[in-house]
């Protein structure tokens, strides 16, 4: 038996409320529990810290659909960690619901679109809405619920990391609440962190979306309960967080299919920074996932050419150690890792810059090229020149993009600041 999230925006819906309460009734007769927030969240509130702890833990998740959860800003924060989690791997089954007579096309016009794929649940044409009869067909979609959702994916390997650091701090009373404290965890919740089973995965559960300030905050308050080991890789696994986690999402392919002929644009200057959204993006995964960087900057005439060469050699020796044509052959388990390969030229990709790409494709159908365009995406005839491109929104700024670098700078450096190095 599982624990089901149920996400929605029923407030002020009595048919939502109706289908809710039936399918929370109907889980828990088939000893399911199911996690649901009927207070709702109003815009510019805070994550509620058990909410997040759901969507981390959680066996599946319902989300109901009408036309108040179309618009819901939390809705659609809710929807990219579960589809986050199914994009790394986790067995996550998501059941969305589509009521108020919504189209999959409504959903997609919302934002929503990765919900599409998905088989929804939905009140029959032409028949009257019957919330008993919704329910039912919503509670059929669990006879056969995945054993575990967490488990070995990579963000449920992230968050116990995490956890297990966190837990050195547990000899000195209060750090951990007071940790808790900066994440800004309300007084009611700061309990859950040293009064049970799992504590430090609870807050664990709170970095996930915790905004960059508050992390860095809570980890100054742990950092002299840790040794200096633990603390270099607790600051290495958090040093990415402050990506956008819907952007980061947007760094991976489609679950259960292969990436094919993948590009994503991303308007920062620094390789470091697209670096660290595919490490936000793969929890930071020490296996399944490599990342390679590399710029050329063409000085003949044949520019697409010297690019493309330039980049094919790349590959070979950068991800399989092939420094001649002899050596080049790809290896068995080609398919058991994705590959991102970063190119930073310093300057905005243009449509030749944008033909090279696709002639490497061509070579490589299975590499993911992360592109750094500079402040400014690139404009519409660019980026139609490319093919398969995915521009990683929201965007970022220039100041966002220092401002990140100076963090990092601080966060590698705390081990040296504690001991009055630095």
């Amino acid at each position: 038996m599982g624990d089901v999230f149920i996400s929605h925006s029923a407030r002020g819906d009595a048919f939502a409320m109706a289908v809710l309460q039936k399918i929370e009734e109907g889980l828990r007769g088939t000893s399911h529990t199911p996690l649901v927030d009927q207070s709702g969240i109003e815009p510019g509130d805070e994550w509620r810290p058990e909410l997040v702890d759901w969507l981390a833990r959680c066996d599946a998740a319902v989300v109901l659909l009408n036309e108040a959860a179309l618009r819901s800003h939390w809705v659609r924060r809710e929807v990219n960690i579960l589809m986050w989690r199914r994009a790394l791997g986790a067995p996550l089954l998501v059941v969305p619901v589509l009521l108020d007579g919504l189209t999959t096309g409504a959903v997609k016009h919302a934002g929503l679109e990765e919900l599409r794929p998905i088989q929804f649940a939905r009140t029959a044409r032409d028949a009257e809405p019957d919330a008993r009869s919704l329910a039912d067909k919503v509670l059929g979609r669990f006879a056969e619920l995945p054993r575990a959702a967490t488990g070995r994916d990579p963000m449920s390997v992230w968050l116990s990391r995490l956890a297990l650091y966190l837990s050195e701090a547990r000899t000195e009373p209060g750090v951990l609440a007071e940790a808790a404290r900066e994440l800004k965890v309300e007084p009611e919740f700061r309990a859950h962190v040293t009064g049970r089973h799992g504590g430090c995965l609870f807050l664990a559960h709170q970095f996930l979306v915790a905004p960059p300030e508050r992390m860095e905050k809570a980890l100054d308050v742990l950092a002299p309960s840790l040794q200096d080991q633990t603390i270099r890789r607790l600051t290495s696994a958090l040093n990415a967080t402050w990506v956008d986690e819907e952007a980061a999402r947007g760094a991976l392919p489609t679950p259960g299919r292969p990436p094919h002929e993948m590009t994503l644009l991303l308007n920062a200057f620094s390789h470091s920074t697209a670096e660290q959204y595919i490490r936000r993006a793969t929890c930071n995964a020490s296996h399944g996932f490599e990342t390679k960087t590399i710029g050329s900057l063409p000085v003949g005439e044949d520019r697409v050419g010297e690019r493309i060469r330039t980049w094919e050699d790349a590959v070979w020796k950068e991800f399989f150690d092939a420094d001649s044509p002899e050596e080049r052959m790809l290896p068995n388990d080609l398919g058991s890792r994705t590959h991102y390969l970063v190119i930073n030229e310093l300057r905005p990709p243009d449509a030749e810059f944008a033909e090279a790409v696709n002639l490497l494709h061509r070579a490589f159908s299975w590499l993911i090229v992360l592109v750094t365009t500079g402040t400014a995406p690139p404009d519409d005839k660019v980026r139609s020149a490319f093919k398969n491109a995915v521009l990683l929104e929201p965007l970022l700024t220039a100041e966002d993009e220092k401002t990140a670098a100076l963090r990092s700078k601080r966060l590698r450096q705390l081990p040296d600041r504690l001991a009055g190095l630095c």
